[in-house]
């Protein structure tokens, strides 16, 4: 039996019917979870001494008389008054009585006449499972009260997967394993089963991964079909038009198919109509349906359907901006390859919309037809980020070394050249092919782009404030989002968070935001220290369902969160996150810019989980990943060398690591990496406060002007002024940070001779540490554990629901114990602490 997730609400408002009301029906399609929230009901019941009997309705049994209930009936009821004989029989039986019935919508009629006849003179009460729209005579009647279930959320899917496995899942898996499930509990469970009995998900390192494509066979295929039901030639061509298209407007579909099938099967569930942007569009009513039906339709007929699509879209006009991805992909799928113009056009459509996999099927479609000096600006882009940016260079050299007008040359040497210096690290030949193709006869457009180019690429090797001041040059105002996405990276560097988030804010007046702006904006919020919003920021990019090839995004959004991550002192989470954004080992394929970003990450996660050999193996991946072209991106590497020496033991090679990566990020004006190292230094015992104090002149952001307070008051050996630093983590939710000025304030007592103060502070970094998951730096580990103060679990608890203004009665309550309890637990943490009431508590552990 899988974990149950997800229907806690559910199952207290159906027990509560089943206690105090004539029963309840669970409403919902087949696999959304109706049988086991039933299982769960059930148990409830039993354990409170409840007498269970359950019976289950079958296609089978729906034509006979008393078909299901036979099992718990005598078995001859051929008598004159058989309902009369069945309900002395269940009169007979033990009180209190719930009779449960699975799949009600295949009652027979006697037995609904029997339930009918129970639950009106009170027998017993009844809890029947039933698909929506079919056989309603128990709820809409009034007998019941009906409860619709729905497929799972997101979350709830996500947890379900990670309880029933045993582990975590990756974001790529498990968006995989969402979106061919939908969140209906049963086709997820059938998709792990599968999945693991054919090796297609197994796990690696502790975390679960999908390999390969989803497959639809054996009970899975059967369940799907089962649940499409039988279907004549008129349902099943709409259905295979719509694998092959949907989402599709329901203007465009409607000519195509029978009006009468579409209606039925929407009834049947099939299929949903939803309104979009003040259109009508229909879905096939679950994603399996889709590959269930494409993977039975003939070649032919497939081909058909989407040559009689592409012919009814273009026969509209194709006006959105979608169409000519559409059009194109059906005409490729058709057999009838499109115009070199067509998919020239959808491919510019696709990687704008950032979908890789079918920008490089299209680019790959119009080389095909000879449309290579066509497509080649988009192709070499393509291939850059599906992580070929040698056969990028060897293809764009190719194209340009033919006859190529002026204007053709400098596009794809513009292309070129980004993929010289960002796929290969090669800046000196990047900046050479630009200045191959940068013209006097060139369109003032193309010469601008070229500009633009030129500054993007500088932003990842020259000094920050040089780039920042070039991206003010004028520009033509279609290129001006590139000025300002650039500026935004060298405002980020800067550590001028506040003003990052400005730019980004000004350009989207403009300008759709696009997900490199809102991994800055999260960036920017994270290393300001509001750790909430960038993480909320994070995780809606981060749940989407993204392609493997679109690797930049997706390290970007892991380091982020592995970032908040560590500075919660969640250092398994932290781990798992770096792991996933982390490129595997491969030969042949050289090391791409954020590659070198992610190693880092992962180096960093392994060295706060105490791994040191994974931390060394990570940091020399990360160090060979490395190129001169990309000395900013290579920033994080020099920061996290510092931790991975201090995993080692080597305090005074680590603490010199820090101040070298600090001095290394101030010559680049990269004061935000720069504020950073100054602060590791100083957790590791350098004095850098006079430093971080001069950055906060210009860095006025929340965690930058804490890590200058930390500083200053480790160098003055002030223990008062830890406590009130750690406050001020604790606020921001850099909960490691706070605990580290904890332990060091405790020490600093215990030197002073602070009696009092000692077991407060060591008792404030209790409550803190309680919540980390494997996380282990030297200012932790240089506590003297001996005398470390220390609370209970359930002292701890009690010590927050008090300080959250709950009465001891509410806490009582909330802990199920007794208050007298509470009053104990509370006398025991003010002696602990050395306070006298709720008051000081709070004072005491930073809340006020």
């Amino acid at each position: 039996m899988w974990p149950f997730v997800g229907r806690a609400r559910e199952l207290e408002d159906v027990v509560s019917a089943l206690t105090s009301e004539a029963g309840a029906a669970l409403v919902g399609p087949a696999g959304v979870g109706k049988t086991r929230l039933t299982d769960e009901v059930v148990a409830r019941l039993e354990r409170t001494g409840v007498v269970v009997r359950r019976c289950y309705a079958t296609v089978a049994t729906s034509s006979i008389p008393f078909g299901a209930m036979a099992a718990m009936l005598p078995a001859d009821l051929r008598t004159a008054n058989p309902l009369g004989r069945a309900v002395e029989h269940l009169l007979a039986l033990p009180r209190p009585l719930v009779i449960v019935v699975d799949d009600a919508h295949l009652l027979d009629d006697a037995s609904i006449a029997l339930l009918h006849h129970v639950i009106r003179h009170g027998h017993a009460r009844v809890l029947a499972t039933s698909r929506p729209g079919e056989r309603t005579e128990l709820w809409q009647e009034g007998l019941l009260r009906r409860y619709p279930l729905d497929d799972l959320a997101r979350a709830e899917s996500d947890l379900l997967l990670e309880r029933a496995l045993g582990g975590p899942v990756d974001t790529r898996s498990a968006s995989l394993l969402w979106s061919a499930s939908a969140g209906n509990p049963l086709y997820l469970r059938e998709l792990v089963v599968s999945g693991r009995a054919m090796g297609s998900l197994r796990s690696d390192d502790g975390i679960w991964s999908w390999h390969g494509a989803i497959e639809l066979d054996g009970r899975l295929a059967e369940l799907v079909r089962s649940n499409l039901g039988r279907l004549d030639s008129a349902h099943r061509h709409a259905l295979e038009l719509l694998a092959y298209s949907e989402p599709v407007e329901l203007d465009l579909l409607a000519p195509l198919v029978q009006e009468a099938a579409l209606d039925d099967l929407e009834t049947r569930g099939l299929i949903r109509v939803e309104s979009s942007d003040r259109r009508a569009v229909v879905r096939l009513g679950h994603p399996l349906y889709g590959s269930l039906l494409r993977a039975t339709c003939p070649t032919l007929r497939a081909r058909s359907h989407q040559r009689a699509l592409a012919t009814a879209l273009e026969a509209t006009g194709a006006r959105r901006r979608e169409d000519l991805m559409r059009i194109a992909t059906w005409r490729l799928d058709s057999g009838a390859p499109p115009s070199v113009d067509l998919l020239v056009a959808a491919a510019e459509q696709a990687w704008a919309a950032q979908d890789v996999t079918l920008a490089e099927r299209l680019c790959r479609g119009a080389v095909a037809a000879g449309g290579l000096n066509c497509v080649g600006h988009v192709f070499g882009q393509v291939l850059m980020h599906g992580r070929a940016p040698s056969e990028a260079e060897a293809t764009l050299a190719d194209v340009m070394s033919g006859p190529l007008s002026a204007e053709d040359r400098s596009r794809l040497g513009a292309t070129r050249a980004m993929n010289l210096h960002f796929g290969l690290g090669d800046a000196g030949t990047a900046a050479a092919v630009l200045d191959g193709v940068d013209v006097p006869s060139l369109p003032p457009d193309l010469l601008d782009w070229l500009r633009v180019v030129r500054v993007i690429s500088a932003a990842q090797h020259d000094h920050v404030t040089s780039v920042l001041e070039r991206t003010h040059q004028p520009v033509a105002p279609h290129l001006s989002v590139h000025m300002q996405r650039t500026r935004a990276l060298c405002l980020l560097h800067a550590g001028r968070y506040s003003d990052v988030l400005a730019e980004i804010d000004a350009y989207s007046l403009t300008s759709e935001p696009d997900d490199g702006a809102l991994r800055m904006r999260s960036f920017a919020l994270a290393f300001a220290g509001h750790l909430s919003e960038a993480e909320a920021l994070a995780l809606t990019m981060h749940t989407r369902p993204f392609d493997e090839l679109a690797f930049t995004g997706a390290t970007s959004l892991y380091s982020v969160l592995s970032f908040c991550a560590r500075l919660r002192g969640h250092g398994a989470q932290a781990l798992r996150l770096a792991r996933e954004g982390t490129p595997k080992p491969s030969t042949g394929t050289p090391p791409l810019i954020f590659d070198a970003i992610a190693l880092a990450n992962l180096a960093f996660a392994a060295a706060l989980t105490g791994d040191p050999r994974l931390a060394q193996d990570s940091l020399a991946r990360a160090e060979s990943a490395r190129r001169p072209a990309w000395r900013l991106a290579g920033l994080t590497v020099s920061l996290a060398r510092s931790w991975v020496l201090a995993a080692t033991g080597d305090l005074p090679a680590a603490t010199a690591a820090a101040l070298a990566a600090a001095d290394e990020c101030a010559s680049l004006g990269a004061h935000g990496s720069e504020a950073m190292a100054l602060h590791d230094a100083a957790r590791l015992g350098a004095d850098t406060s006079h430093r971080l104090t001069a950055l906060t002149a210009t860095m006025n952001d929340p965690l930058t002007s804490t890590y200058a307070a930390h500083a200053t008051a480790l160098a003055q050996a002030a223990p008062t002024l830890l406590e009130t630093t750690a406050t001020a983590f604790h606020r921001l939710g850099a909960t490691l940070h706070a605990a580290e000025a904890l332990a060091a304030a405790t020490r600093l007592h215990r030197a002073q001779g602070n009696p009092r103060a000692a077991p407060q502070t060591s008792a404030r970094q209790a409550l803190l540490t309680r919540d980390f998951d494997n996380a282990h730096t030297p200012p932790l580990r240089a506590d003297d554990l001996s005398h470390h103060t220390r609370l209970t679990r359930r002292q701890t608890e009690v010590a927050r629901l008090a300080t959250s203004g709950l009465t001891n009665q509410q806490i009582a309550a909330q802990l199920h114990t007794s208050k007298r309890t509470v009053d104990n637990h509370l006398h025991a943490i003010y002696g602990v602490l050395g306070v006298t009431g709720r008051d000081e508590l709070r004072t005491v552990l930073g809340l006020r």
